[in-house]
């Protein structure tokens, strides 16, 4: 049996490709509705959406615990696995890293842990490279140093299009809040580093898009290209409009619902474009 990839639910993959590829999801949990749900299978992330809108107060997330992880690696391995690479979302914003870090000690160097320094589809298009090479036989020196390769080449940007959740979750006061609602600011984000940092802002949306659209195209030649959304209504749009920018066919692109790892604070219709660039 192959290596066999491990991911959190942070990676919002798109539906049915993880199943696809033989990865293995090990959710976060979410508190939201008054009760907690395992982000993904418990609660998809449609049905987040729905949640998230009727509530007062933000969701919370929780990483998964050592033994959610240990489970996992023992599986795979007792299976007949030769080894297993995790990949989790950045350490800087969760503790799923050390999670996944403690529950590998026990095996020996057959599970190798690997923070992607990123977050939401631009970590799941990482750890779809990584399935792709496990699945063609590669053994798990190949598939761990593959994947420090490709997050050096991962690329992401973002815009929000309401700053309320963020009001909400204290990042920001309320006239702030007020201020770029009435204003219709649209703020831009970009991954960098394994952290969240402000990428300036936009007047509009379509501004926004223009945005991401023109940082695509300076981006060279990619190998992948993805958009994550909040169940945004003009996604079709956006990803027409970044694949011909990419000069690639908009069939290639991977589209994926935002989970509520960076949902919950980035909000209803944000747009995130994760792009992995190619070697130079």
């Amino acid at each position: 049996m192959s290596v066999v990839v491990v991911a959190d639910s942070a990676s919002d993959l798109p539906a049915g490709v993880a199943e696809a590829l033989g990865v293995q999801i090990v959710p976060l949990t979410i508190e939201v509705g008054g009760r907690d749900w395992a982000d993904g299978t418990e609660l998809p992330r449609e049905r987040f959406w729905e949640l998230q809108a009727a509530q007062s107060e933000l969701p919370k997330t929780a990483a998964p615990s050592s033994a959610q992880f240990a489970a996992v690696f023992e599986r795979a391995l007792g299976e007949g696995a030769e080894g297993v690479v995790a990949i989790t979302l950045t350490r800087k914003l969760s503790a799923t890293f050390q999670a996944a870090e403690h529950a590998s000690r026990d095996y020996g160097g057959r599970v190798r842990v690997i923070d992607s320094e990123t977050l939401t589809l631009t970590e799941g298009l990482i750890v779809e490279e990584a399935a792709r090479l496990a699945a063609s036989g590669a053994d798990l020196e190949e598939v761990a140093a593959a994947v420090e390769d490709v997050k050096t080449r991962a690329r992401t940007r973002g815009t929000l299009d309401t700053l309320e959740n963020l009001r909400r979750g204290g990042r920001i006061g309320a006239a702030a809040a007020l201020l770029g609602t009435v204003m219709s600011f649209k703020p831009m984000i970009d991954i960098t580093d394994g952290e969240v940092k402000p990428g300036g802002r936009q007047r509009t949306r379509r501004r926004a898009i223009d945005d991401l659209v023109d940082w695509v195209e300076g981006l060279g030649p990619l190998t992948r290209l993805g958009v994550v959304h909040a169940l945004a209504d003009d996604v079709d749009e956006v990803v027409e409009r970044v694949a011909r920018a990419a000069a690639v066919d908009p069939a290639t692109v991977a589209v994926a619902v935002m989970g509520a790892t960076i949902g919950t604070h980035a909000g209803p219709r944000a747009l995130g474009v994760s792009a992995l660039v190619a070697s130079r």
